[in-house]
């Protein structure tokens, strides 16, 4: 393609990821993360005080990767967070026909790669370092994940146990399991981020909003009673424990499955942006805006 301009591309991505960084909504990170800390991380903490046993570092971004609710919260606020992806207004229109309107969709899509690796960025840290000092770096999960029931039988069904279920450390390793948790949930994101820009070039922006939040919803209610359904959404792709049984190592469906649901939907989507763009009527472009 003779007009892509990675010039252009980068420099756009990067002055709309500035304003985004800076936006003032992003006081609901910082809640989001107080929240984690005391929905996960503090439950963690407590079971290896009671072990007086250290967990893994990477042991609370794994839980909060894998948690129902936790997942649920997760894609809400960053929903949230780009609520204005893609803002398209009357300077909008200049803007496109300065850049090119393939430079600026890949602009696009670039910035909402970097706004979903710097969210979970901050999540992956802020699960990270509240423990450095307490835990340790080793590609093994921690007496307190796979020996606290054992135990503690009485308390086998509290909250921090539930959080790295048997599912979990039966039968993954705890890298592989950290890597694959931040490529799954960072995949999902990019599908709630494609799923605006869609509906943003066919001037449905509220629209795609509402989408976004039913697919956030059925995920997590079809994950909640274990319907077979859950693998038509996202959510339970994204989930590495809802893939195996606690002993076997036989998967309920394969992590390979997927991922190919994933990267099939995100190429779906970005398909549908391509040629979204090309058909994009700058006419009433104000009614794209929620």
């Amino acid at each position: 393609m003779k007009n892509i301009s990675l010039k252009k591309i980068f420099s756009l991505a990067k002055v709309e990821f500035v304003k985004w960084v800076c936006d003032a909504r992003m006081i609901i990170l910082a809640v989001l993360l107080i929240f984690i800390y005391s929905f996960a991380i503090e439950p963690l903490l407590a079971n290896a005080e009671l072990m007086n046993e250290p967990l893994n570092i990477l042991e609370p971004f794994i839980a909060i990767a894998n948690s129902g609710a936790i997942l649920l919260i997760i894609p809400l606020v960053f929903l949230t967070l780009i609520a204005d992806f893609p803002k398209i207004d009357t300077n909008t229109v200049f803007y496109i026909h300065r850049v090119g309107r393939m430079n600026w969709l890949l602009g696009q899509i670039l910035k909402l790669i970097l706004m979903a690796l710097a969210f979970l960025a901050v999540i992956f840290l802020g699960a990270v370092i509240p423990i450095l000092s307490k835990g340790f770096w080793y590609n093994g999960w921690s007496n307190v994940a796979t020996k606290f029931a054992q135990t503690f039988p009485e308390r086998s069904g509290n909250f921090g146990v539930q959080l790295l279920p048997e599912n979990l450390y039966n039968q993954t390793e705890v890298f592989s399991a950290a890597v694959l948790s931040y490529i799954l949930v960072f995949a999902y994101l990019i599908i709630i981020g494609l799923i605006l820009l869609s509906f943003s070039l066919v001037k449905q922006k509220t629209l795609g909003f509402v989408l976004c939040g039913v697919i956030i919803s059925l995920g997590t209610a079809f994950c909640s009673i274990k319907t077979n359904l859950m693998w038509t959404m996202p959510m339970a792709n994204s989930l590495i424990w809802l893939h195996y049984t606690k002993y076997f190592r036989q998967p309920v469906i394969s992590m390979r499955f997927s991922v190919i649901y994933l990267l099939t939907f995100i190429t779906v989507l970005i398909i549908f942006c391509v040629i979204g763009i090309k058909k994009f009527n700058y006419d009433n472009v104000s009614e794209t805006a929620i």
